[in-house]
């Protein structure tokens, strides 16, 4: 008997052959979401930790970076840095293995092609050691070797491949205060300070052709940049092992970290800085994006997998009301409860098997190759050994059945406990809705009140679907949201607050700038850009000292977005700044409160009037007179605005470190936005499809449970127009309220998934304009009134003397 009830159900599900295969695209679609994800964030956290190894493959990555944030060492005070830290190594648990001295330098690439002309760039000089090495895989990418001379050198693969540069190729280059010199490219590879190519500290990856890194011996760059022998701004600690940064009280980082800071400073008074891989932006930023799949993957699935089994639910619950009077009739022939639950078991266990193959399949073949090759694009670096753990793909199928095998528990006791004696009498059916609702509706037109009352029939239903809504919508809202919050970050801080057209780096040489702006008739203003700690905390964080700390167009080159508190005020006996939100939210700093800050060897005391918004790195600014007092530095960046015609040339390129221009990094927020685009435009598809199927399925049941309702109010003599119009109301009703609530869940998911990833390095701020609340609750009633034709189309097909029929008997 229970067998006829299963093939019955199977023809039931069968005859609503839209649902059931827009069920099994979503659970198909999650499983490949799922294993496309997992791929990439499996892959790209195998390729770092490849890269990063102590051994001869890898690079073998610093724990501790100390930096001359000031200028040079020489020979004699890098050996003799190394020299204490050796003698007095403080920790007991961590092992010193090796301490070298680096030189890094600022400079800029001469191309030969007139239209690109003078590019910003950084030239290690790397005398191959035993840390931080250079990375040349074996990959079509890459070529070549490392340079063994001083007129050689090592382009990095981002800008050999935007530049079309080979080994063998000759380029003209400078550095710091010395001439343009011309060096043999014989090898092209990748750097870890630079594998997330950008400019700087910036988050944007320089658009292609707009900057330049490059790897030459310690000699070489001595030569270029007019150094002497020796010198170093660099010393690069290695430990055995390798301790975890993310946790570095744990693992003894910390207090290495304060340990270290305090031997450098006894026998050096540079301003310097000491940090871990934290404070190196590539590093970091590749680890939060890899950790943030790792996390964000198996939600996705599980996302779609949830709205999936929502869906089956109430499929499963409308079938059941559909074969009520054959459950009854079962139940009044002897047969038992437990035979009647396997039949509605069974169902979302097919559905999730057809689903899950469908899904995994390509997935496999198609989505995690996809993922894996739009990662390499967009990051550029190339993934050697990707790789498609079983276990993912084991894992990722393994939930989506849970969650789809769940959802028919219900439903199948629900029928298990079907009362033959109510079923027969027809009471299961009757729904009187509750007083308080009739009275409400009892002085609105019929057909109205008809639709108020069967919206909310059924408000478990109802419940559900809302909830499956806005799942969907936190799909397709989260892109929608975190893109606005992003070009409110980037362009909005260039566009509206930024007038500079061009930042020329400098230490010390300042006036020769100043003096070529006004000969070029350029507008000119001072600046400091300087690392600094909070006291006590080893993270890293940037200080600005502006010529005037302002808000409004026109009283400065560089703006700041206030969001609280007051503007701070110079030459104040406690020195005033404005902070950005990250710190509050990291360190507890809050408006009014006096707080250190540690620049090198000085510790300055400084009181917080108010917070900025719109800064993705660690950032505090200060009045330039007052933070020129500070460092005794007058300025680090010279901003220009230039007249129309007016470019930087050879003469100021001598007189700078380097030089950035605001065109280039507007250039590249528009380049990662084309690679992304088709990312984005896929998730918010898929997130407005699942809303469509969800919308559907309920919309229709509604539609479906009505029709003895709908075919007597054609008998009365109701014409279909006005129908059409209870439809209409009904449909822009439920996709009012589902598109607010779509929105809240899209705007509070947003923030909770965001607030999981950010970090002291990358930290932003979720904020939706007014636009994209529009936009997401409009996608939402598109959705639910464009199902209105269907429900008309529906109504004219209905057979009236069936139906009628059947409120007779």
């Amino acid at each position: 008997m229970s067998m006829l009830l299963t093939k019955r159900l199977a023809r039931s599900l069968w005859r609503t052959k839209l649902r059931l295969s827009a069920v099994i695209l979503m659970v198909a679609i999650g499983v490949f979401a799922g294993i496309a994800f997992g791929a990439y964030a499996n892959s790209a956290t195998t390729l770092y930790d490849d890269i990063y190894a102590d051994d001869e493959q890898g690079v073998n990555l610093p724990d501790l970076w100390v930096e001359n944030n000031a200028g040079n060492w020489n020979a004699t005070t890098s050996n003799h840095l190394c020299q204490e830290i050796r003698e007095q190594w403080p920790s007991e648990t961590l092992e010193l293995d090796h301490c070298e001295a680096r030189l890094k330098s600022n400079g800029q690439f001469f191309s030969e092609d007139a239209e690109i002309g003078m590019i910003p760039a950084v030239w290690h000089g790397i005398d191959e050691g035993e840390v931080d090495r250079v990375w040349i895989p074996e990959h079509d990418c890459c070529s070549g070797r490392m340079a063994t001379t001083a007129n050689e050198i090592v382009i990095d693969q981002h800008a050999a491949e935007g530049l079309e540069l080979e080994v063998g190729d000759t380029v003209q280059i400078s550095a710091g205060a010395g001439f343009a010199l011309n060096y043999t490219v014989v090898g092209i590879g990748f750097h870890s300070n630079h594998l997330y190519f950008t400019i700087g500290g910036e988050i944007l990856p320089a658009k292609p052709g707009t900057f330049v890194t490059g790897y030459m011996t310690a000699e070489g760059l001595e030569a270029l940049a007019n150094f002497s022998a020796g010198d170093s701004n660099l010393l690069l600690i290695d430990v055995v092992g390798t301790p975890d940064p993310q946790t570095a009280l744990e693992s003894g980082l910390k207090d290495l970290t304060t340990d270290i800071s305090a031997i450098v400073s006894e026998n050096d008074e540079s301003p310097m800085g000491v940090y871990d891989r934290r404070g190196v932006t590539s590093v970091e930023f590749l680890r939060a994006d890899a950790d943030g799949a790792m996390k964000s993957y198996p939600i996705v699935t599980g996302m779609i997998a949830i709205i999936a089994g929502i869906t089956i639910f109430l499929s499963l619950q409308r079938l059941i009301q559909s074969q009520a009077k054959e459950i009854a009739v079962l139940r009044t022939l002897g047969v038992k409860r437990m035979s009647i639950m396997p039949g509605y078991v069974i169902a979302p266990i097919f559905i999730g098997v057809t689903g899950c193959v469908l899904g995994a399949i390509p997935g496999v073949l198609f989505g995690a190759p996809g993922m894996v090759s739009m990662y390499e694009d967009i990051i550029g670096i190339p993934i050697i050994n990707p790789s498609l753990p079983t276990s993912l793909v084991t894992q990722t199928v393994s939930n989506a059945m849970l969650i789809v095998f769940l959802s028919g528990i219900w439903p199948a006791i629900q029928a298990s406990r079907l009362q033959p004696l109510e079923v027969l009498r027809g009471q299961h059916e009757i729904r009187v809705s509750s007083r308080g609702l009739q009275k409400l509706t009892s002085k609105l037109p019929a057909t109205v009140g008809l639709a108020i009352r069967s919206s909310v029939r059924k408000p478990v239903r109802l419940m559900f679907t809302f909830f499956a809504v806005g799942l969907s919508m936190l799909l397709f809202g989260s892109m929608v949201i975190m893109m606005d919050s992003f070009g409110e970050i980037f362009l909005g801080g260039l566009e509206k607050r930024q007038s500079w057209d061009a930042q020329v780096f400098t230490m010390g040489n300042e006036d020769a700038i100043v003096e070529w702006a006004e000969e070029n008739g350029a507008e000119h203003e001072l600046m400091i850009l300087f690392p600094g700690t909070p006291e006590g905390d080893n993270r890293q964080l940037t200080s600005y000292g502006l010529e005037n700390v302002a808000t409004e167009a026109g009283e400065s080159m560089y703006l700041v977005h206030l969001s609280e508190g007051d503007l701070p005020s110079a030459n104040q006996a406690i020195t005033e700044v404005l902070i950005d939100e990250g710190i509050n939210h990291f360190l507890g700093w809050e408006i009014g409160e006096t707080h250190s800050i540690v620049f090198g060897t000085k510790t300055v005391d400084v009181k917080i009037t108010g917070f900025t918004r719109g800064e993705i790195a660690r950032t505090v600014y200060f009045h330039r007179a007052d933070l020129a007092e500070i460092l005794e530095l007058d300025a680090t960046v010279v901003m220009l605005q230039l007249p129309d015609g007016v470019e930087p040339g050879d003469q100021l390129a001598r007189n700078s470190l380097g030089i950035t221009m605001r065109e280039d990094t507007l250039e590249a927020f528009e380049s990662l936005q084309q690679q992304q685009q088709q990312f984005f435009l896929a998730i918010q598809g898929l997130g407005i499809l699942i809303a469509v199927a969800v919308l559907f399925n309920t919309l229709i049941m509604n539609l479906a449970e009505r029709d003895t309702e709908l075919a007597t109010l054609r008998v009365l003599g109701a014409s279909n127009n006005r129908l059409g119009a209870m439809l209409f109301g009904e449909h822009l009703g439920i996709g009012l309220i589902g598109g607010v609530l779509g929105c809240i869940f899209s705007i509070v998911g947003t923030k909770v998934l965001m607030s999981t990833f950010v970090t002291w390095t990358a930290y932003f701020t979720v904020a939706p304009s007014n636009n994209s609340i529009f936009i997401l609750i409009g996608i939402v009633v598109f959705i639910s009134i464009s199902l209105t034709p269907f429900g008309m189309w529906r109504i004219k097909k209905m057979d009236l003397v069936d139906k009628v029929k059947d409120l007779s008997q």
